[in-house]
């Protein structure tokens, strides 16, 4: 049960950040969806991330690693390009999709701490609760590679959308600032 307070604290919080989205936002209804649907991706890479039970791929490959405190951490990039390598690109293309419908960041400094950030915060956030409760969960670079990508590629997908007859419908759900 320890293993699980620290998801059961951030779900907490995410439905705080709900109650006030569905109350203090005056949205119409496209930006709204797009405010509730980040927040139901929001919750499940929580649970991917931060719940005790893993989401694992298992790899044919030898990976080095080393271990801290029973924390195991992997620093060496593209040891295995499997089956998890490229799950974690594509878990993260929705964030970077939503940072640009809601956020809307325009220069590209921006928009790359936003996709370094992503995989920072996830991994850190990984490491300090498995210093707290020892979750069993992987800290590795590949992680932070991957999840910045798929930000990115989020990003990347909502700039042809702005450019394509799709254009006046994506608007619609971008949430104005």
């Amino acid at each position: 049960m320890l293993k699980w307070i620290p998801f059961i604290f951030i779900f907490l919080i995410l439905i705080i950040i709900l109650i006030y989205l569905i109350f203090k936002r005056h949205d119409t209804l496209f930006p709204k969806m797009t405010l509730i649907g980040a927040w139901v991706y929001a919750f499940f890479i929580c649970r991917i991330c931060f719940a005790p039970v893993s989401f694992g791929f298992t790899s044919p490959h030898e990976i080095h690693y080393f271990l801290f405190d029973g924390i195991i951490f992997n620093l060496i990039p593209f040891q295995s390009l499997d089956t998890a390598f490229w799950m974690n690109v594509l878990m993260t293309v929705p964030a970077g999709i939503f940072y640009q419908l809601i956020i809307q960041p325009t220069k590209i400094s921006h928009k790359v701490l936003l996709g370094i950030g992503t995989g920072i915060f996830l991994e850190c956030t990984q490491m300090i609760i498995n210093f707290l409760v020892h979750l069993g969960r992987w800290v590795e670079v590949d992680d932070l590679i991957t999840n910045a990508c798929g930000v990115w590629i989020g990003m990347i997908i909502v700039y042809f959308l702005l450019k394509s007859p799709l254009q006046q419908l994506t608007r619609k759900f971008m949430v104005n600032k």
